[in-house]
Formats: C-alpha cells, structure tokens, sequence
C-alpha cells in the first residue's frame, strides 16, 4: 500500500472583498480631460477611471477640485441601447429571460429610445407596433404572452393600467411573462392583439450606467433633484462635486478626474497532504485546487491563483 504526502504552498494573489480592505486607492487628476480621454489616462497610468463601492470609498478620496465638477467611472453607453439592442449589462432587456435580445430585432419609433430625463427605462408598444421607452411607473395596459406546443408566442391584451412592474407580476402569474417579441411577424401579431389606440406595456426594460472597470458596484451617490436629468439627451457620463454628489453630464466636456488603483493582497498558505490518493497526479491536483478556490471564493477572497510546490521525495511506502 503506498501512501503520499505533499507540502502545498499556495500563493494567492487576489482581491478580498469587505470594508476592511481599502483595495483601491484613489488618484485625483487636476488635468481636464472628457471622458474618455480621462479613461484612456486612467487605465495607461493606474487602473481605471475611479470605481465607488460605498461612502467609505467617497470618504477616503482626498482631492481638492473645490471649484470644479471631476469624472468618475460611471457611464452609461448609448452604442449598448440606443443604436442596437446591444448584450451590455446597460443594454434593453426582455423580462421573460432577463437576458438581452437574441435576434437584434427593434421597432423603435423615431424619437426612441432617448432616456427622456433620465426616466424612460421601460417599453410601451404605441400606434402601428412601434417601441417607445417610457418611465416605468406610469400606469398602462399591457400585453401577456404564453408559449405553445408548437413554440410560438400568442399575446393577450390586458385592458388594466398598472405600473411596469406590477404589469410584470400579473403577466407572471397568469400567463408566461410581460410580451417578448423577437421578429416581425411576432411584432405585427402582438400590435393587432391590442386594442389600436392603446399604449401598452411589452416585455423590455434595461438597468442604465456601468463601470468602467466592469464592477458590479451598485452604490450610487446622485446629487438631490437635479443628479439626473439628461439634458438634451446627451448626458451619458458621471461627474463628482467636491461634496462627492454625482451628476450626469455630456461626456464629451472637459473636467478633471479621480482615477483608482486597484490593491493586491498576497498571502502564502502552507499545507500538509498525507493521503491514500497519487497527490502527484496532475487530475488530483487540480480537484485538490479547484476545492481550494471554491473555498476562498465563498470567504470573500475572489480571482486567487493557487500554485503547487511539491517538495522533493514526497512520496512514502508504508
């Protein structure tokens, strides 16, 4: 009977996750840039444009911009929802899958979509089966839809005004889902199952503003009243005011900017195998690692790298 034994060093270099950890540091850039002129500096010279996770972030950046606005990262990209469809976590969205759309398929009206306001982030079907994005409380009627055996979508018109979300929750229980139209036959079917002059609710709805960087960050910190307002439809981009209020602006105006370096915490971790199994088996390796990176991934240790040392004469008859 053989029996191994190992000495595992793990090295982890990865982001932890919690308010204990200031893994960004936060650059203030007194050089007026627009937007994505500050991004390109930002990621040639640190990491990104400025990620915000809570008030603490905002509370640790220490920048005097006293008389001036400064970008950050938050952005809200039209290419992803208002010249396509898009497969952005910013772009339109059907509420059946939560995914965005497969065929590309839109019947926007002329003026649609424009975020009127900062407000519009749900789809009514107006007149000849067009799309216009509307704000989501507003009461309308709506359209439901079922799947057949056959896989084909039949609509059915509820003549109630209800909220987009409160729409939603009747189709759901009722039906299948709020309308998901995915071509134009289905859009034709789904314009002539309503009654004609009726602006109802369909399936689309979409979350604006990313990160630069990709995080999912769900803090936001809006100027009161006037935040968001999306003048003249152009305002796609955030922007800072020394009390760390943020406000939608045109991206491409010129302000200073707050850029972030992201922190590395390293930590080495020794461990002693004695086990029936070949630890020297490359395939019980990597199960041994993959367990391991479930195990700090569920701690709050995310993106770790996880290498074996062996150390010489490692295996042991018995």
């Amino acid at each position: 009977m053989h029996r191994y034994t190992t000495l595992m060093t793990l090295l982890s270099f990865g982001c932890i996750s919690g308010s204990q950890f200031p893994l960004r540091q936060y650059h203030y850039v007194n050089k007026p840039l627009n937007w994505s002129e500050a991004q390109l500096y930002c990621r040639e010279n640190y990491t990104d444009l400025a990620t915000f996770d809570s008030l603490d972030d905002l509370n640790r950046l220490k920048a005097d911009f006293s008389f001036s606005w400064a970008w950050i990262g938050l952005h809200d990209d039209p290419a992803a929802w208002k010249t396509s469809m898009g497969n952005k976590s910013n772009s339109w969205r059907w509420s059946a899958t939560g995914q965005t759309s497969t065929t590309g398929y839109q019947s926007w009206d002329s003026f649609s979509p424009d975020y009127y306001q900062a407000k519009d982030t749900c789809v009514t079907m107006i007149g000849g089966g067009l799309w216009n994005d509307d704000i989501c409380n507003t009461a309308y009627s709506f359209l439901c839809f079922n799947v057949t055996d056959q896989n084909k979508k039949n609509y059915v018109f509820i003549n109630q005004a209800m909220s987009w979300s409160s729409a939603q929750q009747y189709c759901r229980e009722n039906y299948k889902d709020l309308a998901m139209i995915e071509n134009q036959e289905e859009n034709t079917e789904a314009q002539n199952t309503k009654l004609s002059n009726y602006r109802v609710w369909i399936g689309l709805y979409r979350e604006p503003w990313t990160w630069s960087d990709g995080s999912k960050s769900s803090f936001r910190n809006w100027l009161p009243n006037t935040g968001l307002n999306n003048i003249n439809e152009n305002q796609h981009c955030i922007t800072e005011n020394p009390q760390h209020q943020w406000a939608d602006e045109s991206c491409n105006i010129p302000w200073v900017f707050v850029c972030h370096q992201d922190s590395k915490k390293k930590t080495t971790l020794r461990m002693k195998f004695i086990s029936d199994a070949d630890l020297t088996d490359p395939k019980v390796n990597a199960q041994i690692l993959q367990q391991l990176h479930m195990m700090l991934s569920s701690g709050g240790m995310t993106d770790a790298k996880l290498k074996w040392t062996i150390q010489p004469s490692n295996k042991t008859t018995v």
